[in-house]
Formats: C-alpha cells, structure tokens, sequence
C-alpha cells in the first residue's frame, strides 16, 4: 500500500451492486476509484461516467493501471476465485463480494496465493464492524447478557428475482439463498459466538418457475 494519499481503486463488475459501491466509494477523501470494467465495456462506460470515474474498459486494461492498489470484485459468486487470483498476479489487493470462492479448496488456494505476495484478500460481508453488531459483540465480551446458549437468524423472502433485473446467477451454481445471503447471518453467528464445530443442513424448491419482476426484461420466466 502507498502509505500516504487517496488509495487507488478499481472496480471489475458494472452489475446491478456496482451503485452501491460507486455511490459509496467515490464519496470517501481517502478514496479516488480510477477504474471500472466489465465483459460489457459500453456497461463499465456508462457506470464511469454516472460516478465520474476516469478509466473503464477490460480487466486487463484495469490490471495495467499502476497507481490501483485495491480491486474491488463484483463479479458473479462463479468468477470470484478466478478474478481474485488475476487481481493477486497483478500485485494488486482483492475486496470481493461474497462468497469468496464456491469451494473450500480454491478460497484457501485464493488466500496462500495473497501470502505469498505479501497482499491482502478480503471479502464481503463486512457489516459485523457496523455498530449494532459491534455492540452485540461488546456486550456478550462483557458479560452483560450472561452466557449466551442460543442463536437464532432468519431470513425470508420470496426471491431476488423481484426486484434484481438480472437474477439468473443467483440460481446457477454459486448463487442460492445460503451462498447469496446466508454469509451476512453466518459471519454474524460465527463474530459473536466463535468457530463452527458442526453442520446440518436442509434444502427444498418453493417454486419451479420463477418470474423477472423488474427491468427490461420483467414479466419474463
């Protein structure tokens, strides 16, 4: 990391969670986002205008600038290793989106590579360092509450294909209730109560045809 000055970032994913990011990224002082690409060039184009961002274009167009330090990855949950890797080989920092890889094997081949360089890789969800969660975290530390015997997270929905535009990924492999939004209760659950030591799990199909509720292409199947 340059140590001193805006940090330099770039952002690989022009989708639908890209305004979150830009909206947020390009209003922070210690921030100067100087990239966005895309598969769809004409896609990263027009997100680099909206936010006013100087360069869009390929990844490796993204790569080559030398004053990116950090790489944001918002790339589909089946991309994410692969990208974070080309980001590593770069000598470039990876933030991605979750989940970090859809196996156990490619995460930790993700995160030995980042050693090796001596880079970091993060991944989202990182909203435990928000304040609510963080005062949970406290007063369990402290012992306000006692000792904690359960947990108890839920998360009910009828589906992202009502309000995202293009949901197709979330039902391909990678995508899914657990791997799209069970990080956000997982990483809770594990930030106050500590490792997992067991796992069980159950799964069931709710609907067999799904409907695009929102974009160009709603009212589709």
């Amino acid at each position: 990391m340059s140590g001193s000055g805006p940090v330099g970032v770039g952002l690989i994913g022009a989708g639908n969670i890209s305004d979150q990011y830009l909206g947020t990224l390009t209003r922070l002082p210690d921030v100067r986002v100087l990239f966005v690409a895309d598969i769809d060039e004409a896609r990263a184009a027009a997100q680099a205008e909206k936010y006013g961002v100087e360069g869009s274009g390929s990844v490796d167009e993204l790569l080559a600038v030398e004053d990116i330090e950090i790489v944001v990855n918002l790339t589909i949950p089946a991309a994410h290793a692969e990208v974070g890797m080309r980001v590593l080989a770069a000598g470039k920092n990876v933030w991605s989106e979750k989940p970090l890889a859809l196996d156990r094997e490619s995460g930790r081949a993700l995160l030995d590579e980042a050693q090796r360089r001596g880079l970091r890789v993060s991944c989202a969800p990182d909203t435990f360092l928000g304040p609510g969660l963080q005062t949970v975290r406290r007063a369990v530390d402290d012992g306000e509450i006692g000792r904690p015997l359960t947990g108890l997270t839920l998360f009910q929905t009828g589906g992202p294909e009502r309000w995202h535009p293009s949901p197709d990924f979330f039902y391909a492999r990678g995508g899914g209730p657990l791997f799209d939004m069970g990080p956000y209760y997982l990483t809770t659950l594990i930030q106050v109560f500590g490792p997992v030591k067991s796992v069980y799990g159950l799964g069931s199909t709710s609907h067999e045809t799904r409907t695009i509720g929102s974009g160009p292409r709603a009212g589709r199947p």
